[in-house]
Order: C-alpha cells, then sequence, then structure tokens
C-alpha cells in the first residue's frame, strides 16, 4: 500500500468516525439509538431498528448527503427486517445446498475450522469423506454469497430504492466483481472498526463499571461507523453505474 493510499484510508477511516458529528443536529437525531440498546425487553428489535437507520444512512450517503437520517421507528423497522429477512436467506440457502452436496454448510464449516486448527489440514482433507479441494471451494461461494453478494444487493437496493434488488444474486455478484477493488477496501476498513471496538470493549470490562456500556459501544458504534463506509461504497458505484449510463 502506497502512502497516498494509506493517507486516503486513515482519513476515509476518521471519517468514518466523526461524521456524525458534521450534522449540528447529531445529538437530536442520534440519542435514541444509544437508548434502544439499553432496553433488554427490545433486545433483537433494537439491532433491526439499527440495521434499517443504518440503510437510510447508506442511501443519503450514496447520493452525496451526509446528514443523518430523522429517527423514524417504523421505516426503519421495516427496512431492518427486510434486510434481516434477505440476509437470512442469503446464509442459509447456500447452507441447504451444502447439506445437499453432504458437506455441513456453516455449522460444518465451524467443525472442519476446528478440526483443521485442533490436528492440521493433512488430518481434515484426509478424514473429509469428500474432496476437500471441493467442499473449500462451496464454502468460499457460501461465503461470497453469504456476505459480498448480499452487501451488493443492499447497495443496489439503497440506489435504485426497488428491494427486489436484493433478491438477484447474479446481477449482484457481477456487481461486487466488477467493484471488488472498492469492496477489498470496505473490508479492510470493516476489519479495523472490528479491531477498534473489540479494544474498547475490553477497555470497558476492565473498568467493571463500564461492562454495562459495552452493547452500546459495540452495537451502535457498529452500526454508524459501518454506515459511513458502506455510504461512501454505494456513493462510489453510484457515481460510476451513472458515469456509464451517459457515456451510453
Amino acid at each position: 500500500m502506497t502512502k497516498e493510499c494509506q493517507v486516503s484510508f486513515y482519513n476515509d477511516f476518521k471519517d468514518s468516525l466523526c461524521y456524525p458529528f458534521k450534522d449540528s443536529e447529531w445529538a437530536a437525531k442520534l440519542w435514541p439509538l444509544p437508548l434502544i440498546t439499553l432496553v433488554p425487553a427490545i433486545g433483537l428489535l433494537s439491532v433491526i431498528l439499527l440495521k434499517g437507520w443504518r440503510f437510510e444512512m447508506v442511501k443519503r450517503l450514496s447520493a452525496g448527503d451526509v446528514t443523518l437520517p430523522p429517527f423514524n421507528p417504523v421505516i426503519m423497522f421495516k427496512r431492518g427486517l427486510l434486510l434481516w429477512c434477505a440476509m437470512t436467506a442469503h446464509i442459509f440457502v447456500p447452507g441447504i445446498l451444502c447439506a445437499i452436496l453432504g458437506i455441513g454448510g456453516p455449522i460444518g464449516f465451524v467443525q472442519d475450522l476446528y478440526q483443521i486448527l485442533a490436528n492440521g489440514f493433512s488430518d481434515w482433507a484426509q478424514s473429509e469423506p469428500e474432496d476437500w479441494a471441493f467442499s473449500i471451494l462451496i464454502y468460499f461461494i457460501w461465503a461470497i454469497i453469504s456476505f459480498p453478494v448480499f452487501q451488493a444487493g443492499m447497495i443496489r437496493y439503497a440506489n435504485s430504492g426497488d428491494w427486489k434488488t436484493l433478491l438477484n444474486v447474479a446481477l449482484n455478484f457481477a456487481l461486487f466483481v466488477k467493484y471488488i477493488h472498492y469492496f477489498i477496501k470496505f473490508y479492510l476498513s470493516w476489519l479495523v472498526l472490528i479491531v477498534l471496538i473489540a479494544v474498547l470493549d475490553f477497555a470497558l470490562a476492565i473498568t467493571g463499571f463500564g461492562i454495562l456500556l459495552i452493547p452500546t459501544v459495540s452495537i451502535v458504534g457498529y452500526y454508524i461507523s459501518s454506515a459511513y463506509d458502506l455510504g461512501v461504497l454505494a456513493h462510489k458505484i453510484n457515481s460510476k453505474e451513472q458515469n456509464v449510463q451517459y457515456s451510453l
């Protein structure tokens, strides 16, 4: 990575942490997000709402608007629920394919990974009833469909407003491949964010009383920061796609 790329990566990551405060009404728009994670009765509903909030933020960033969306629990719950259902389908439908082919799918992947770490790759390859290379290929396809293809579909949904784009695996895969260099940068930022959140959670856990803040820091921080990275990714793809259409 060149020095210019390192500086660009650092600035983009810093912006993903600081961008909410550029909105003069950030406190009024963001205060419900940490609150819903602190109410145990809400549970999974809070994550669905946060996923819906992130989608609304991605839509704005894709269009070049950096202002925060007003908190609308009805719209955000509907968007979040739709995205959760689509994501679940992306994860478990390939898992069904794995089961049909005699491979364990997501659970089998974890079991195989544990066996590789515990006993070594050669031991796993010898005990694998099918061709181990074929198993790895299926796991790789499952991973691509479950995450990058789903996120490519979400970006197409944000840019087009058509929720059915979430389900078009072929076109979403083609978009992922076409802009894979943008996706790689996104996943690098995602990894750095995960490490940063883990460090902050550890620091809070050490204090004892800070344990109560871990859900807020982990969940809310993750969705707010990753919204920026996804939104910037969507904006780049949207700009490129529009330029192609204009050139035609």
